[in-house]
């Protein structure tokens, strides 16, 4: 007595499960689900995903808390750069008195200001023109401001200078220094010095 092996399919025109004899693969027979004419096939295996679903979703979370994460540093980083930047060009209490913590030269007891070229209207003389304050409670004598003159790209082309016989406590001096270079776009103070 010989055994038919029986295989299953689908109706391809309702999906319902079929079994047949694995002789009749291929053949033609009416759906005893909706009696239309289907071709016996084997079922095609259902498709499991490659990746579990379980999967996806734990690395879809995970970059998710890495970008996060990532923004969030990006903020404390920006937050702390600005803070810092405030610390660097804030006005400080020392004292009683003020100084500009970025200021090179608070610790000497000075407050300068940005340096500016100016022409003298009716010639072609150029000025480097600023203020120092005297931030201390004496007297100081023979004082000499140093600049640098400095060209479009910022380089150094030439220097330039301003003396000022005395400065009372607490009085500001408005510094009126000769610029001989004629590609100046700018200058710097490097130096403010003191006779003894």
């Amino acid at each position: 007595m010989s055994q038919t092996k029986t295989l299953r399919g689908e109706c391809q025109h309702c999906g319902e499960p079929i079994q047949f004899a694995a002789e009749a693969v291929g053949l033609t027979a009416d759906c005893p689900h909706c009696g239309q004419p289907t071709e016996l096939l084997l079922a095609t295996p259902r498709q499991e995903p490659t990746v579990p679903m379980k999967t996806i979703v734990f690395t879809v979370l995970a970059i998710l808390i890495l970008i996060g994460g990532l923004i969030a540093a990006m903020v404390a980083v920006n937050r702390l750069q600005r803070e810092a930047e405030q610390r660097r060009g804030a006005i400080v209490a020392t004292d009683g008195r003020e100084a500009q913590a970025a200021d090179p030269f608070a610790r000497l007891g000075f407050l300068v200001s940005a340096v500016s070229l100016e022409k003298t209207p009716g010639s072609s003389l150029v000025h480097a023109t600023g203020t120092v304050r005297n931030r201390t409670d004496r007297r100081r004598f023979g004082l000499k401001v140093e600049l640098e003159v400095l060209d479009s790209s910022g380089s150094k082309i030439g220097t330039a200078t301003d003396y000022q016989s005395t400065l009372e406590p607490q009085a500001v001096w408005n510094f009126k220094a000769l610029v001989l270079e004629a590609k100046a776009a700018g200058a710097r103070i490097v130096a403010i010095t003191e006779s003894p």
